[in-house]
Parts: C-alpha cells; structure tokens; sequence
C-alpha cells in the first residue's frame, strides 16, 4: 500500500508568508517613491552644524588675526583697504539675500505645482519634526538648506576679508564690517520653526 505523505517533501510547501519569498514585491517598497527618508529635524540638525562651523572658523581666524597684528596702525595710507572691506560688506550681503531669494522662489512654485500640494497644505506646513516628508517637501528643505548654504557662504567670505583687511590695517571700521558679516552667517541659524515657516509661506504664496 502506497501512502502519499505530503509532509515528506519540503519543496510540495506553500509558503504562507509572502515577506521571505524572493523577488516579491512589498508595501514598503511601493511606498518608498512617496517618501525620502529625510526629516525636518535631519535637515534643521545638518544646518545648524554647518552654521557652527562657519561660525567658528570666522572666529578663530579673526581673533588670531588680532592677535598676531600690530599694536599701532601703519603709517603709510591704508583707505583702500578699509574700503576693500566696506564695499565687500555692502555687495556681499545683496548677494547674500538675493541668491538665496530666487532659489526659494522657485522651489516654492515647484512645491505648489506638486501633486497633492493644495490638499496637503496644512498639514505640510505643521509636518512632525522627525516623521518622512513627502518628496516634493524634502526636495523644497533641501533647495532651502542649499540656499542658506549659499548666503551664510557669502557673508563668511566676506567677514574673511574684513578680518583680512583688519590685520593690514588695524583699523576698527574693518573689525566693525567683520562682525556685522558674522552677525550675518549667524541669523540664517536653522530651526524647525523656521523651516516650517518657509513651507507655509510657500504653499500660501
């Protein structure tokens, strides 16, 4: 008498559970088009160590650069480097402002035009701080974090220069113009309030 034992072959199994079956498509999956993984928070943590960065090597630099400078300002004329210094200020922050301006104007656009913009608006512009975005917010944070980038990088060549100028000069109008430039890479200081500021006012522009 033949018996027919299924349980003697393994490979006659029906796998109940898809999840450990190769090649087999996931939820998840589907859903990582919708999602990039980042985060305010990431975004607001990314920007605030850059911000301390810049900051830090300005102050460095300036301090060692006093340090190292002469006590008496030279005798020879030295208006034009105090002017250097100035008209660097002066260019350097309508860059600083005008840039990052543009490159925001056309990210928000790009987010309204996004599918799903309007529907989401409230609740993109109040997303939980350490929840996945949406990909179009995360490519709006990601613009905005590359414009901050762009004005805190301006002003901290600029505050290099006056520190610079500073030193050649030991003048305190180019100290005054190195602060005011640091002040600058210090006011565009990351949080997720900001942030979440510039998605509400993008997707109410």
């Amino acid at each position: 008498m033949i018996h027919c034992n299924t349980l003697s072959h393994p490979t006659r199994r029906m796998n109940s559970d898809p999840s450990s079956t190769p090649n087999m498509p996931h939820s998840d999956l589907d859903n990582s088009s919708d999602s990039s993984g980042a985060t305010l928070a990431g975004w607001a943590f990314q920007g605030m160590v850059i911000t301390f960065g810049l900051t830090m090597g300005c102050v460095f630099m300036g301090v060692i650069l006093w340090m190292i400078g002469g006590n008496e300002p030279p005798e020879e004329d030295q208006t034009i480097f105090v002017l250097v210094g100035v008209v660097a200020l002066v260019a350097n922050v309508m860059v600083a402002f005008l840039v990052p301006a543009m490159l925001r104007s056309a990210a928000a656009t790009e987010l309204k035009s996004a599918d799903g913009a309007v529907a989401s608006a409230r609740t993109w512009a109040q997303w939980p701080e350490r929840e996945p975005m949406p990909l179009p917010l995360s490519r709006f944070c990601q613009t905005d974090q590359t414009a901050r980038l762009i004005g805190q990088a301006v002003m901290e060549g600029t505050a290099a220069i006056n520190f610079v100028m500073m030193f050649l000069t030991r003048s305190p109008v180019n100290l005054l113009c190195g602060l005011v430039a640091l002040l600058g890479v210090v006011a565009m200081f990351p949080t997720v309030g900001r942030m979440r500021n510039r998605i509400a006012s993008a997707l109410e522009a």
